[in-house]
């Protein structure tokens, strides 16, 4: 059966956004009197789930663990806030990944994006630059169920009504290899993202893109 899904990760897949989560993550912390953190640190958080996320930024802004629970949901509600008041500041699509939408487009492919990036700025930022390229865009509440549980993607393969054997999971970290994996759906490991490729290949990911033109074969 061939495929006709590609579902997206965003952060280090579709959109280099390093740079402005790194930047709401310390104006964050700063306005609850913790320290910074590095852009190295920062890069490691962008593959957790919103509760994991906010709980190990206050551990590396140095929250003492009696204030973890009460500071957690304060500061995810100020930094998301923060961050969709300006959600594109820093932000900006990989190159070819715009011209790779619009080929599968043409070619009659879906395509999705599932995130662990909160949903409203996931949203945001898909609708303001591939509104018109992409179909459905799920990201995350403290509620909702995040990756690598495999009911996370087929949230996403049921509202397109695609099968597994018909989707091909795009993605830059070890939870997005996990995520396909658990599923049952092709995982494509990307070489430009936030994690070594090195790290990805332990996993064995279906095939391997070093651009998003790449993807094109596949389809």
């Amino acid at each position: 059966m061939s495929f006709r899904a590609c579902i997206w990760d965003l952060d280090g897949t579709l959109f280099y956004t390093l740079p402005t989560i790194h930047y709401y993550c310390n104006r964050s912390l700063a306005h609850f009197g913790l320290r910074e953190i590095t852009v190295e640190e920062c890069q490691d958080l962008c593959r957790l789930s919103i509760t994991q996320f906010y709980q190990r930024l206050l551990e590396l802004g140095g929250c003492p663990s009696e204030d973890m629970n009460h500071l957690a949901p304060r500061i995810r509600d100020f930094d998301c806030a923060s961050y969709l008041a300006d959600f594109t500041y820093l932000t900006k699509p990989y190159d070819g990944i715009r011209e790779t939408l619009t080929e599968l487009k043409q070619m009659g492919v879906k395509n999705a994006v599932l995130t662990n990036k909160p949903n409203q700025i996931a949203c945001s930022l898909v609708n303001l630059f591939f509104s018109d390229l992409i179909d459905v865009c799920i990201g995350q509440t403290p509620e909702s169920i995040s990756k690598p549980d495999p009911r996370s993607l087929d949230a996403v393969l049921h509202t397109l009504s695609i099968s597994r054997s018909e989707a091909v999971y795009v993605g830059d970290t070890d939870v997005d290899m996990q995520t396909a994996h658990n599923t049952g759906v092709a995982a494509a490991a990307v070489a430009w993202g936030y994690q070594p490729l090195e790290t990805l290949l332990c996993y064995k990911p279906d095939f391997v893109v070093h651009t998003p033109h790449e993807l094109i074969s596949l389809f």
